[in-house]
């Protein structure tokens, strides 16, 4: 016979006991529970089975781990959609099919298509993925549902609670401590293991009608996850639909800006910036010509300028400190480098192996002079640009 209860510091236990048998030996425990401050199951403890440790957003059940197995459940509003489980290096994703009460019905995955049934009590023979019926997950043990996030298990097979309804028999719960929801699962559930409720009055709650949700309503955080997929000229359109918008994108342009632009390694976006804001027809509604984007131009220019004046002074120091280890001359200059390459070529013209050496230091010295004028010229070039992005936002 199966027993349940609990025991010291919010723990809850599954015994087995041998039928009129009392004997230690005849009981042992197959699972244990463990709760968290809020009362929900924190770790399920089967005894022939690694611990699975639950976590939560909120009330609901989003993440499981066990052992090398980690489960996320991912959903849509009050919506079952999806498993995400991985295993070690293996991934396996589930799209889940849910009926209007949220219990699974189709699980697809790339390698198989599996689809469930259950009684109306949400008895099913078969193994299936992470949540069943009702979207409840079904214990790893006894196959009963732990409805109110632990707080009383219902047995699918015997259509009834394991133990009585603390609001029973005289309060919300109702005359029968151990009944699920009055007897009718089809028309209510019961989520919490307490009162049921009418299913059609759930769904009218779920399904009332939402204030019409525009872009000018989505806070600027959304906003900023929007513009990151969008181009100079689309954020440049979006900002001109209304003062929110465009006082909004000026903000986020401008971040998004200092994050294609970071370091001066994408020119690129300089450039289009440049087009959008030099050929925009109705510049003065241009989300770029608002103040906050000004601002945040400002900023990045000077970030990008202080990070390639430091890129400069690099590929100086490198370039000297080489002519120094190559000619022996304290701050040599490219005429004394220039003195005694030709003098090294002379004295060693008749060692091929040294000569050779040389000109590859020769070949050295003109790689790092190369990098040196090309950061001075990529700087030269920003800055026309950005002369030419200044001109354009304060134009009238």
């Amino acid at each position: 016979m199966w027993a349940m209860g609990h025991d010291r510091y919010s723990d809850f236990t599954c015994r087995a006991d041998a039928a009129m048998d009392d004997t230690p030996e005849a009981r042992r425990a197959l699972c244990r529970y463990r709760y968290d401050a809020l009362d929900r199951i924190a770790v399920v403890d089967p005894e022939a089975q690694e611990a699975v440790s639950r976590f939560y957003q909120k009330n609901r059940l989003t993440v499981e781990i066990q052992g090398a197995v980690r489960r996320r459940l991912l959903h849509g509003e009050d919506r079952l959609l999806a498993e995400y489980k991985t295993e070690g290096s293996s991934v396996r994703a589930d799209l889940l099919g849910t009926d209007m009460q949220g219990s699974v019905l189709e699980a697809v995955s790339g390698q198989e298509r599996q689809s469930l049934a259950y009684s109306p009590y949400g008895h099913r023979a078969q193994g299936g993925p992470f949540s069943g019926f009702n979207g409840e997950r079904a214990d790893p043990v006894t196959g009963h549902y732990l409805l109110g996030k632990g707080y009383r298990a219902f047995n699918p097979v015997l259509m009834r609670f394991n133990s009585p309804d603390s609001l029973s028999p005289f309060g919300r719960g109702g005359l029968n401590a151990y009944a699920y929801c009055q007897g009718d699962p089809v028309n209510r559930s019961d989520p919490g293991g307490h009162i049921s409720s009418p299913f059609l009055a759930r769904m009218r709650m779920h399904f009332k009608p939402r204030s019409s949700v525009t872009i000018e309503n989505l806070p600027d955080e959304m906003i900023g996850k929007i513009l990151e997929r969008l181009s100079f000229t689309d954020v440049n359109e979006l900002g001109k639909a209304s003062t929110r918008l465009n006082s909004a994108i000026a903000m986020q342009a401008a971040w998004h800006l200092k994050k294609r632009w970071a370091g001066g390694n994408n020119p690129s976006a300089l450039s289009r910036l440049n087009d959008v804001v030099k050929n925009d027809p109705s510049h003065s509604f241009s989300a770029f010509r608002n103040d906050h984007f000004k601002t945040g131009f400002e900023e990045a220019v000077n970030n990008v300028d202080q990070i390639m004046s430091n890129q400069i002074q690099a590929a100086k120091r490198a370039e000297q400190s080489f002519f120094e280890e190559f000619t022996g001359i304290s701050n040599a200059s490219h005429y004394e480098f220039g003195e005694q390459l030709a003098i090294k070529r002379q004295e060693h013209a008749r060692s091929p192996d040294i000569l050779r050496e040389i000109n590859r230091d020769a070949g050295k010295r003109t790689r790092l002079t190369g990098a040196k004028f090309t950061s001075i010229g990529r700087k030269a070039d920003m800055m026309r640009l950005v002369a030419e992005i200044r001109t354009a936002l304060n134009s009238p």
